[in-house]
């Protein structure tokens, strides 16, 4: 009942915001302007950086970016990046004057969308994984959110066959606006990286001989996601030590590990564990590409980095409780990862981890998913604009 509550004074501030923002279409909207809205973090990340990077390569002098960043967060590395203040006067105005916005979650219901404006979500994360939007939170307040949100958006990008006909569907979109596009972050991993792999391993002074393990589960905090920033306690009980053996044992090198948590756990003392604490670090796609392998439980990033064909694990010790109360699209039985729920259990998954079998379910996997990565999704997105 409380959270109902929350929601209805949610969308009740979004009904009232939106009738005030109108003000701002004083000012004349620009066709060529381009907000990059990366509303996970309003840092210069996810598929926003990777979008800006393309729009710089191929359409340099055509388009203006405006990138919300907030304050200490690194900047763009383009100087003619428009940079504004997430929630300033200056934010609303170039996001209503913008001709396009591109999002990454689903976050602009609350704006009044001008008459030719276009605004297209690439959506976080990919694949038949975690369930989201109103399979979660079956709220009608929430729904009319995400009501106004779908309504508001012209495009959304899709991964794959199951996010398109399942997880799209549930935010709202037709198929007239679901692009089987791929995410724009992810088209780094189809090209060649190795200079991404050489700035992370320098930034950490990882030695030459060692190779890298990331750790990074996913965030749990939602009310009906059971539980909250305490769960923190549960993602290190991972043995790290155990499990640098057991991959030196498998693989025949040295490993250090990586550790990246969610901004939000960015204090979680790890000073006591043998890992690098990576939270801070700006760009998870670097941290993919510079990885050798991957340990996480529920994340998205499982679909990026199984385009790289490296080793994913999951460490996943409260699987059944989160299957029963948030679930999955596609049961977990299904995946092509092998599954730890305990550290037991992971040492051995890693000791009888067989390549070739590994790479036959993951190409499997994307069959089955009929997945829409490419390599090109930045490229779509600019077509879309162009339309």
């Amino acid at each position: 009942m409380e959270n109902m509550g929350n929601e209805f004074v949610s969308y009740i501030k979004k009904i009232v915001m939106k009738a005030l923002l109108h003000c701002f279409w004083i000012y004349p909207a620009e066709k060529n302007k381009i907000t990059l809205l990366n509303e996970l973090s309003f840092t210069y990340g996810d598929s926003m950086k990777y979008i800006d990077k393309y729009i710089h390569t191929f359409y340099e002098g055509k388009y203006k970016v405006v990138f919300p960043i907030m304050d200490g967060s690194d900047l763009p590395e383009y100087p003619d990046d428009l940079v504004v203040r997430p929630g300033s006067y200056g934010y609303f105005k170039e996001l209503l004057t913008s001709g396009t916005i591109i999002t990454n979650a689903g976050g602009v219901s609350y704006l009044p969308k001008r008459k030719r404006q276009k605004i297209i979500s690439t959506w976080h994360g990919g694949g038949p994984y975690k369930k989201s939007s109103t399979d979660v939170y079956n709220d009608l307040w929430y729904k009319k959110q995400s009501d106004m949100n779908s309504n508001n958006t012209d495009y959304i990008l899709s991964t794959c066959r199951s996010f398109s006909e399942i997880e799209a569907r549930s935010m709202g979109y037709n198929d007239k606006k679901i692009i089987p596009a791929g995410l724009p972050r992810n088209d780094i991993l189809f090209c060649d990286h190795s200079e991404l792999k050489a700035k992370v391993r320098k930034y950490y002074n990882i030695p030459e001989d060692y190779r890298f393990v990331l750790f990074a589960p996913t965030y749990r905090s939602k009310y009906n996601e059971f539980s909250n920033t305490d769960i923190a306690d549960d993602y290190i009980e991972l043995n790290i030590d155990m499990l640098l053996e057991a991959l030196k044992t498998k693989f025949g090198c040295e490993w250090i590990c990586g550790i990246r948590l969610h901004p939000k756990l960015a204090d979680v003392d790890m000073s006591g564990m043998n890992a690098i604490n990576c939270t801070s670090y700006p760009d998870m796609q670097e941290l993919l590409c510079c990885a050798d392998a991957v340990i996480t439980d529920y994340s998205s990033l499982m679909w990026d980095f199984s385009f790289t064909y490296r080793p994913i694990f999951l460490y996943a010790p409260d699987i059944e409780e989160y299957e029963r109360k948030r679930g999955f699209y596609m049961p977990a039985s299904k995946w092509p990862y092998p599954i730890g729920h305990n550290n037991d259990e992971m040492r051995a998954n890693i000791l009888s981890f067989d390549e070739e079998q590994y790479v036959r379910k993951i190409k499997k996997h994307h069959l089955e998913c009929e997945s829409y990565e490419t390599g090109c999704a930045c490229e779509k997105i600019l077509e879309l604009i162009q339309i």
